[in-house]
């Protein structure tokens, strides 16, 4: 099948558990414990801008300071204070120029033309230009590197060719085979100096050397006076930013051996802030001192239903699932509300986003009447529905599997079935081993249904989930949904390289699932940033980009 440049940055399975090997994005290592009650956090009156002082943040799973190449949630987030890419994301999820200040498209789509930033310097002094984003271009289009940001790139045959525009520095172009929008996500990986980091080998070389000190151009730099040796790294305000000074003087990166570790240390006192996944943040972790800052991540929750199965494909039974699941009471007592309910696979900080498709609250009295007036009743008493379908009577009743590891999905599970057996189903739950649940069941179709969820790209192109192309063996949509329509309007958004067209296109697939329901969408879930209250200035926190307005940031003394 042909590669094509939008390709799903993280696309795979969330087991929540690093045994799997299977979420891209880097996950802290969870250990579910009992859950207490929810908390509220008040955030403290701000007041005016301070210059000076140290941030202290924790750095846990070092593996490397490359940004191509680490797979350590807080390096991603810390070495993004000393490297920038071309284009960031903005609050809503829209490319954002960076390093390059703007671009235009050609009329057909296929030439994407970059203006580079003038006047910007690497932290070493030398000039920053358009060939070091070539360099980097092109050191993860070869594939070499297994980095994270390589997904988009590696074998894309969509991209025929790129280079500096008439020999211009500050100037680059990009032509591809097919228009598409999506040239922008491929756009925002960190830019390494070419004099610095110089080749393939010679990163590959380097990349468990944990002496070999980062060089970019984002607003710290390595503090010189403070060799790394394992226990803490520190950075200093880059006086040369092209963006200005940042308010906070210093940033030190201390090394715990894992997240249960900063954790700890952030309740102890000992840093300032911790970024976390675990649903008990915003209680247990608490401290009377310290602000909460909750954010959406891409890691969506559905329930997949078998579409070669002959009771699931009856829209009135999926329709009166969607209204009979109580999604907010799901959140509420299993995620300690960190989530957010949703009818399609678009988070709500998405520019994309269309709130008037946002429908299927809890109705278990309008549920029922869908299933009556379809002829699903109950003629014995025994609680469970039941209907004639070709002279045999068949029970409203199926199976949802989860992953035995997970113990979120199996408590949300559970409450699934209570909560659609009010209505008339017979639901019963089977949790399986991950590699079980994968070869045995979801790779074979051997399943009713299947609560699990998918890591999303920013960009959200759904192609590898939703369309029939990837209704196959191993393919991520092993549900087998198939829909001219909904396939028709994955093309159109991913070809799409006008903002109104890809609004347009998106308007259309939320609609598609809001009246064709491929899947049950339960919620995307939310992490936090529990924060020292002596931070202030926070205002934009964002999945592996805790620091995004880091320029705002100042402590209070």
């Amino acid at each position: 099948m042909k590669k094509i440049i939008c390709l799903l940055l993280s696309m795979s399975l969330i087991t929540l558990l690093s045994a799997c090997g299977l979420a891209r994005i880097p996950e802290a290592h969870l250990t579910e414990e009992e859950k207490p009650s929810m908390e509220s956090t008040p955030k403290p009156t701000e007041s005016a801008p301070t210059r000076g002082g140290e941030l202290r943040v924790p750095l846990t799973d070092v593996d490397t300071f490359n940004p191509l190449l680490t797979q350590s949630r807080d390096l991603i987030n810390f070495l993004g204070l000393i490297f920038e890419s071309p284009i960031t994301y903005d609050e809503q999820s829209k490319p954002a120029p960076s390093l390059v200040t703007d671009w235009e498209v050609s009329p057909d789509g296929r030439l994407w033309i970059f203006d580079v930033r003038k006047g910007v310097k690497w932290h070493n002094g030398q000039q920053f230009t358009g060939e070091d984003i070539l360099f980097t271009l092109q050191v993860l289009h070869t594939g070499a590197l297994d980095s994270f940001y390589q997904q988009n790139l590696y074998d894309n045959t969509n991209i025929v060719e790129y280079g500096l525009r008439g020999g211009d520095p500050y100037t680059i172009f990009i032509r591809l085979g097919e228009p598409t929008y999506c040239i922008l996500n491929l756009m925002t990986f960190p830019v390494l100096p070419m004099s610095v980091y110089q080749s393939i080998d010679f990163i590959l070389e380097n990349k468990e050397d944990l002496s070999f000190l980062p060089v970019g151009t984002g607003p710290y730099r390595v503090d010189p006076g403070y060799p790394y040796e394992g226990d803490m790294i520190r950075l200093v305000q880059n006086d040369s930013w092209w963006d200005g000074t940042p308010y906070i003087h210093f940033i030190e990166g201390k090394v715990y051996a894992s997240n249960d570790e900063s954790r700890n240390a952030f309740l102890n006192g000992d840093i300032d802030l911790v970024d976390t996944t675990v649903v008990y943040a915003n209680t247990r972790l608490n401290r009377n001192d310290a602000g909460h800052y909750k954010y959406l991540t891409s890691s969506f929750e559905f329930l997949a239903l078998n579409s070669n199965n002959p009771l699931l494909q009856d829209h009135s039974i999926r329709k009166a699932m969607a209204f009979g699941i109580d999604r907010k009471d799901i959140i509420s007592k299993i995620y300690l509300n960190n989530a957010e309910t949703v009818d399609a696979p678009i988070p709500s900080n998405s520019w994309l986003y269309d709130s008037s498709y946002r429908i299927y609250d809890y109705d278990p009295k309008r549920a029922g009447r869908i299933l009556e007036e379809a002829g699903w009743k109950d003629h014995d008493g025994d609680g469970i529905l039941e209907r004639e379908i070709d002279e045999t009577t068949v029970d409203l009743a199926f199976t949802i599997l989860v992953n035995s590891e997970n113990d979120l999905r199996k408590d949300a599970a559970d409450l699934i079935k209570k909560q659609l057996d009010q209505i008339g189903f017979r639901i019963t739950i089977e949790d399986l081993p991950w590699d079980v649940l994968q070869e045995q069941k979801i790779k074979t179709g051997e399943f009713d249904a299947v609560l699990t969820g998918y890591t999303l790209d920013p960009m959200n192109d759904l192609r590898p989930v939703f369309h029939s192309d990837w209704a196959v063996e191993q393919g991520n949509n092993f549900f087998g949904y198939s829909h001219p329509e909904l396939d028709g309007l994955l093309f159109k958004a991913a070809g799409a390289y006008t903002e109104e067209e890809r609004r347009e296109a998106y308007q259309g697939i939320q609609k598609h699932f809001t009246d064709e329901l491929p899947v049950i969408s339960l919620y995307f879930r939310t992490a936090s940033l529990l924060v020292d209250n002596r931070v202030r200035g926070i205002r934009s926190v964002g999945e592996l980009d805790i620091f995004r307005n880091i320029k705002d940031w100042f402590l209070v003394r």
